[in-house]
């Protein structure tokens, strides 16, 4: 049975190979010529790539690392200043200084715990689905039957592009989730002051935490895009999964080179904590808009050339 079958994902036996019958766009429409995919049918295809995805032990566990991070950071704050001392060091509005005001205002958990797992934790996770979408699914000897059913090899590749795109956003909003529970838990909650210096309520305070959260889903696009591209070059899941988390890295201890300076703007790891200036009043437009028109060239750029080779690639497995 092929994985298609297990789905529950309808095949249309006319997308079979049949000698004498003429398929694809010349295809004239009669008892034997294949049928395009319907809206219904694509709808079914990303519900059942969704359904796959995120039932898999791996993302799962992938998602609970992401949910430990807030509980372990608060935790440690509230040790640390258990005794009235003060944590952290504000100083300079990057995300990593808002540690200093998780002690006296809880909902500061959430920007802390985004900041604390941008860098590493959340493209980590981000690289080993992406990287995982087909090169898995060619190392398991199914993407052959994904691709019996009429979707073609772009509409597949877009669902796994979306499907990639809704795990950025749920491990987003699992760490912000995580953190502003444990931050109520833990610390008292209530209005907050800015990073400018002004005071906003516990209400606004909570919409700038969730616009936060959807500027870091949108700042991993980038990684989801390039994560799908080294995808379509190898067969191996292993191997597509090891080298976009090395490439994370390289761009990251590149980032931080000084004699770099004049590229560094180019890596899309660059204005990652450029979220912090959301916490702003008024709000820091500049280096938000650079990072996410940073973010859509390289899904521009990576998503074309992962078409490019998915489409023109030989199917073995």
């Amino acid at each position: 049975m092929s994985r298609a079958e297990v789905r529950g994902e309808p095949v249309e036996e006319a997308a079979v190979a049949v000698p004498g019958v003429v398929t694809g766009p010349d295809a004239v429409p009669g008892p034997g010529a294949a049928r395009p995919p319907s809206a219904l049918w694509s709808f079914g295809l990303l519900r059942s790539e969704l359904l796959t995805t995120f039932r898999r032990w791996r993302t799962l566990a992938l998602l609970a690392v992401l949910a430990a991070v807030p509980i372990l950071v608060g935790i440690a704050v509230k040790i640390e200043t258990s005794d009235g001392s003060s944590v952290g060091g504000g100083g300079g509005g990057e995300g990593p200084a808002f540690i200093s005001q998780v002690s006296n205002n809880g909902l500061f958990l959430v920007f802390t715990a985004l900041a604390a797992t941008l860098p590493f934790f959340l493209p980590m996770a981000i690289g080993v689905v992406a990287g995982d979408a087909i090169a898995g699914e060619s190392s398991a000897g199914t993407l052959r039957y994904l691709l019996v059913a009429p979707a073609g090899r772009s509409r597949l590749l877009l669902t796994k592009y979306a499907t990639v795109i809704a795990f950025c956003l749920a491990a987003t909003l699992v760490v912000a989730a995580s953190a502003l529970a444990v931050g109520a838990l833990l610390f008292p909650v209530g209005d907050l002051i800015t990073i400018s210096g002004t005071r906003i309520t516990y209400t606004e305070g909570l919409g700038r935490a969730l616009l936060i959260a959807l500027v870091v889903a949108a700042s991993l696009v980038g990684v989801a895009a390039l994560g799908l591209f080294v995808s379509t070059l190898t067969g191996s899941g292993i191997a597509a999964m090891a080298t976009t988390v090395g490439l994370l890295i390289t761009v990251q201890i590149l980032d931080q080179i000084p004699q770099l300076d004049a590229l560094q703007p180019y890596f899309f790891s660059h204005y990652w904590l450029s979220f912090a200036d959301l916490m702003r009043e008024p709000v820091y437009w500049d280096d938000l808009v650079k990072n996410l028109g940073l973010q859509a060239l390289y899904a521009a750029v990576f998503g074309s050339a992962a078409w490019a080779r998915f489409t023109t690639k030989d199917i073995t497995a």
